[in-house]
């Protein structure tokens, strides 16, 4: 396939033809109604008291098939996966946009036409949340910088206008105009967003970042491949990939070598803290993203003080933080470098209590004592900045607050 990372930089997504070979179109399209009619299945018999019979496919405005659940991919339906996730165009495509050329596979689902129409769809939002990742201005910075950890990938097996975007807008904040009329309707149209048109087999690779909408749910029938790759990604069972071929399934197995590695420099990263251990910090920083500029390891920063708040959250149930903070530290959510409750079990309370006590100073820096909102992040009202990056949020200026043995 024909990448222009250029455009990717600056547009925030590319569109990609015959992703899926027309050739190979028809069996993917007979291996996605196997899989839902499994999912219907387990959907109907976890229905709650008072839903109709089909539990949440007939409750759900998108319903979101995650494909790597047991029981879902067999000889006949390996192909999904085969064909896409790790087939070598898509990791090849995948390799040449992120910040580093060794993508991982996130999760893989497949989202569905509703039973009935939903007009207005999600409405407009980034996937970005300030609580547990950096303020905007970073975190674009960072992208602009080094390219993105994250793409997301939208692969539909009909002609699918569903996914609208706003371009560029993951290199900036929202502009005021925009937050007029978000904070307006934000299932209404907004200024330069455009229609993603999709044939079938097409797809569409975008960061995250951008503002986008899935802008209208119908019953026109849809089966959209959907999920990312990123340079840090999830450790899931493994139960799934035994009917795919030898090759594919060592691929998921190398995936998760390499995740193993990335949670032990994430522990041995955050032991340098404790340790106050400055050449081991940094030499940790670029071995979690090796050749990240100065804006990237800021945000890598940012992400080890979520890291830290976490394991002192789920290691003291006394530890004082706000409800949303200890709903959040459940996680995992490793693009963040969350790696959930497990992670958290490396270390002693003390050893808890001394790495939040490392990275406090920078989490509160990250704040304001009046609660602040913009529309269309994934987050409410909070203390969290939004966008601002204040001065001396920074890797250099967070080692030299306890780099000082005294």
């Amino acid at each position: 396939m024909k990448v222009d990372r250029d455009q990717f930089m600056d547009q925030g997504y590319l569109v990609l033809r015959d992703v899926i070979p027309p050739d190979k179109l028809e069996a993917m399209r007979a291996s996605c109604e196997t899989i839902l009619e499994q999912q219907k299945v387990v959907w109907a018999r976890e229905r709650k008291p008072g839903d109709p019979a089909g539990g949440m496919y007939e409750t759900h405005r998108q319903p979101r098939v995650f494909i790597q659940q047991p029981g879902l991919i067999d000889d006949e339906t390996a192909n999904v996966i085969e064909d896409f996730w790790v087939a070598d165009e898509t990791l090849d495509t995948a390799s040449r946009l992120l910040a580093n050329p060794e993508p991982n596979v996130t999760q893989m689902m497949m989202m569905c036409n509703p039973v009935r129409d939903y007009p207005g769809g999600t409405g407009w939002h980034r996937d970005v949340h300030p609580m547990d990742m950096a303020p905007m201005d970073a975190l674009a910075a960072d992208f602009m910088e080094n390219g993105p950890r994250y793409t997301q990938w939208n692969v539909p097996m009909y002609d699918d206008s569903v996914l609208w975007v706003v371009p560029g807008s993951h290199r900036r904040r929202n502009t005021e105009q925009e937050n007029a009329e978000l904070l307006d309707d934000l299932k209404a149209s907004v200024t330069g967003g455009i229609s993603v048109e999709l044939n079938a087999g097409d797809g569409v690779i975008y960061t995250n970042f951008l503002i986008h909408t899935g802008s209208n749910y119908t019953t026109k029938v849809r089966r959209t491949l959907h999920g990312g790759h990123a340079i840090f990604g999830n450790e899931p069972e493994l139960g799934f990939t035994e009917s795919l071929a030898p090759w594919a399934r060592e691929r998921f197995e190398s995936f998760t070598a390499r995740n193993e590695r990335m949670v032990d420099l994430t522990e041995s990263t955050l032991r340098a803290v404790i340790e106050k251990d400055a050449e081991h910090y940094r030499a940790g920083m670029e071995s979690l993203q090796p050749g990240a500029g100065p804006s990237g390891k800021t945000v890598l920063t940012i992400y080890l003080s979520k890291a830290a708040l976490h394991v002192r959250v789920l290691r003291d149930p006394g530890f004082e933080a706000t409800e949303s903070t200890r709903g959040r530290a459940m996680g995992p959510h490793p693009i963040t470098l969350n790696w959930g409750p497990e992670f958290a079990d490396r270390f002693t309370v003390e050893e808890s209590q001394i790495l939040w006590s490392r990275f406090e100073a920078l989490d509160t820096m990250l704040q304001d004592n009046v609660e602040m909102f913009e529309p269309a992040f994934q987050s409410g009202p909070m203390h969290y900045y939004f966008n601002q990056l204040p001065d001396g949020v920074d890797t250099e200026s967070f080692v030299a607050s306890w780099a000082d043995p005294a």
